[in-house]
């Protein structure tokens, strides 16, 4: 997400994202509640993480390559147990992801994913909230567009795999980007704005996607 600095056109650089919603789950029931978040965190993920290190440093000298860092996002999965919005709410302050609570989990995790002792981040390196690759995500009937982007003011990824109907105006979409623009701009992080008008469908309708990389959700509203 941030662009690399100091790289030749010739540089061959790379650097490791992981997929890590069980992995997410484990650390959270073991924390219980916010104030044990990063300790956890720092004691868990440094020791998963610092080998997977010692390969890319070893690639990096072997080849010639540059290691740019592991972005050391919670980033969820389709497998059962891979949900990160379910993973939250095993912390005592949250109970249902997007309910109170929910925004300072968020600073936390985020927080100390961004500081694992002697691991390399690149990245966002935050939360990954992609509604449409997150079952728990998708089943909330209480999520909103709003919510989303106020819970990303603390970590990423911005506003990732939401559907929204078909009709929406050219003005809705164009005020929804400026938002997220906003965002990004005054808190300088990179957001993305990834939404999937669905043809024929309206707000609160269901998706019906066909695919293994993709969930159903029903349709948020813009307005």
């Amino acid at each position: 997400a941030r662009a690399p600095k100091g790289l030749g056109k010739d540089t061959i650089a790379f650097a490791v994202g992981l997929e890590n919603g069980g992995f997410a789950r484990e650390l959270l029931q073991e924390a219980g509640s916010i104030e044990n978040v990063q300790k956890v965190f720092h004691d868990k993920m440094r020791k998963e993480l610092l080998p997977i290190q010692q390969i890319c440093v070893g690639l990096e000298s072997d080849n010639g390559l540059q290691y740019l860092g592991i972005d050391t996002s919670l980033n969820p999965s389709l497998d059962d147990g891979g949900s990160v919005a379910e993973a939250f709410e095993c912390l005592d302050e949250v109970g249902v992801f997007g309910h109170p609570g929910t925004m300072s989990a968020a600073a936390a995790v985020t927080t100390s994913l961004q500081s694992i002792p002697d691991v390399k981040t690149t990245g966002y390196s935050g939360l990954m909230l992609p509604v449409l690759e997150d079952r728990r995500l998708a089943e909330l009937d209480t999520l909103s567009i709003q919510k989303l982007l106020c819970i990303s003011s603390v970590c990423g990824v911005g506003i990732d795999t939401v559907p929204i109907p078909g009709d929406v105006s050219e003005k809705s979409l164009a005020s929804l980007i400026l938002d997220v623009a906003a965002l990004a701009c005054r808190w300088n992080k990179p957001l993305s704005c990834r939404v999937f008008p669905v043809p024929s469908r309206l707000a609160g309708m269901a998706t019906s996607f066909d695919s293994p990389y993709m969930c159903n959700s029903s349709i948020f509203p813009v307005e």
